[in-house]
């Protein structure tokens, strides 16, 4: 196994990762409300279901944004091996 073919599997599974991670922000997202909550009532449960969705929506942010860097890299890494494969 070559060394190009090694980054482009690797590049294969953090696209997948990047893509899954994509989804499943877009499905926590369709969940959210844009209300706005005034007064001084208890939380209802519709109240704190959006408040889940929301802790949930930042904890994935950055690992979109980690498995998407992290794609761009790879991608970057494999272009340049190949133009240098090429070149030489």
């Amino acid at each position: 196994m070559t060394t190009l073919m090694l980054l482009i599997i690797i590049w294969a599974v953090a696209g997948v990762a990047f893509v899954a991670l994509l989804i499943y922000r877009g499905h926590l997202t369709e969940h959210e409300t844009d209300q706005l909550y005034l007064g001084e009532e208890a939380p209802t449960s519709f109240h704190r279901d959006n408040d889940a969705v929301i802790r949930k929506v930042k904890i994935v942010q950055p690992l979109c944004l980690g498995a998407g860097s992290l794609t761009l890299l790879m991608t970057l890494v494999i272009a340049g091996l190949w133009v240098a494969q090429k070149l030489s």
